[in-house]
């Protein structure tokens, strides 16, 4: 019950953000990218929203797939669940950022069924590399379709596994023949894993008031939990979405943020909670325990993985509070290098110089506190001019 309410409420927070939007910062970060195709013989459109502060960060993003993206709802959706980076009360992991890019179909029917292999390498060998190329993404990727576009996902993973980490395949229309042919491969690929395999990722779902797509999704649902509760190491993680009270058309409002909601949380994406629970604590080495934890991470991800700037912030803090000067200080400047649009990086780089007595290079890290402030987004100006009023009050504060 617990569970449910906090998806119901993860569900409407996400709804709200995709009504009000997003601030734009430094270059817009809405692109629509042109891509003149050889495999399709004709132009597409695809929407890219890259995260916030995109321009000024220096990590690297999944990347999320949205068929039909030329329906606006389900692309605002899309780029409102991968904000949702809340880490309060239950949540001790926060939903990565991600570049969404939203691929425009043309007729349907044709892309997602006739046409399916031609738009499939149109997306693997012309869209995907152009995105790699152009932006800082990471090989981690997720494939979302609705109705047609989930029956052209759910195929397309079983016939090129390696393509996409994730899918979400929502309201898939499957008509029998379909619905056998992808249980046969999703069966067959869920019992072949291995325990060094990379985990992947799986949702379906399909709302109460479509009957025989439902029923044709407790099929598939359930035949892929009788394979994986015969394995002794599972490397698949499958999830059905609840959709109670929605009809084909609404059933994605609920599915696309619970869906990536379930692909990026915790159980697959945090740290061991050995080693999450000694470093809260701040027990033993915090670095040495970030690292094997980050190590893995990526093994059962299947790829290098980067520590969050929360967990580097956390080993900052840990050797601050030992008065460790020298570790504070290497550790401090490694999460500004990598996290430069983060407040906190600055700031911490701040307490490190001064527990080191470097009391001008304290100065120009609040400095570049507050200039880092103009840059990045903020959700309202009181928020920027609360925490600029403290900066400047440090500044003061440490004046020579």
């Amino acid at each position: 019950m617990m569970r449910r309410l906090r998806d119901v409420r993860f569900t409407l927070a996400v709804g709200l953000l995709a009504i009000v939007g997003f601030p734009s910062v430094g270059d817009a970060q809405a692109r629509v990218l042109r891509i003149a195709s050889t495999v399709l013989n004709e132009t597409r459109a695809v929407h890219v929203q890259l995260p916030p502060n995109y321009a000024m960060a220096r990590q690297r993003y999944p990347v999320v797939v949205l068929l039909d993206g030329q329906v606006r709802a389900f692309f605002d959706l899309a780029v409102a669940s991968t904000n949702y980076n809340l880490t309060g009360d239950a949540y001790r992991f926060a939903m990565p950022p991600q570049i969404v890019i939203g691929v425009e179909q043309g007729e349907r029917s044709i892309d997602l069924a006739r046409n399916a292999d031609a738009f499939y390498r149109f997306l693997t060998t012309e869209v995907l590399p152009r995105i790699d190329r152009e932006y800082r993404t990471m090989p981690f990727r997720t494939l979302i379709g609705h109705s047609l576009g989930a029956r052209f996902a759910l195929t397309m993973m079983c016939r090129t596994p390696t393509e996409f980490s994730a899918i979400i395949a929502i309201s898939g229309a499957l008509p029998d023949s379909s619905r056998d042919e992808s249980t046969r491969c999703l069966s067959s690929a869920a019992g072949g894993g291995t325990s060094t395999a990379p985990l992947r990722h799986l949702v379906i779902s399909g709302g109460s008031l479509e009957p025989r797509t439902m029923a044709s999704t407790d099929r598939l649902f359930a035949t892929l939990r009788g394979q994986l509760s015969a394995q002794a190491a599972p490397t698949w993680r499958i999830h059905r979405v609840d959709a109670t009270g929605l009809e084909h058309t609404g059933a994605p409002l609920v599915s696309i943020p619970m869906g990536l909601r379930f692909v990026f949380d915790g159980e697959a994406w945090d740290l061991p909670p050995s080693i999450a629970d000694s470093l809260r604590e701040r027990l033993g080495n915090p670095d040495a325990l970030l690292a094997a934890g980050v190590a893995t991470v990526s093994a059962r991800i299947g790829q290098p993985v980067a520590p969050t700037a929360a967990w580097m912030a956390t080993v900052v803090r840990t050797w601050l509070a030992r008065r460790d000067a020298r570790a504070a200080l290497t550790a401090a400047e490694r999460l500004v290098r990598d996290y430069p649009e983060q407040m906190d990086s600055h700031t911490l780089l701040a307490d490190a110089r001064q527990l080191s007595g470097d009391l001008d290079g304290t100065r120009k890290a609040i400095t570049a506190a507050l200039d880092l402030s103009n840059r990045i987004a903020w959700h309202d100006e009181r928020q920027k001019g609360a925490v600029q009023a403290f900066l400047r009050r440090s500044l003061a504060e440490r004046a020579p």
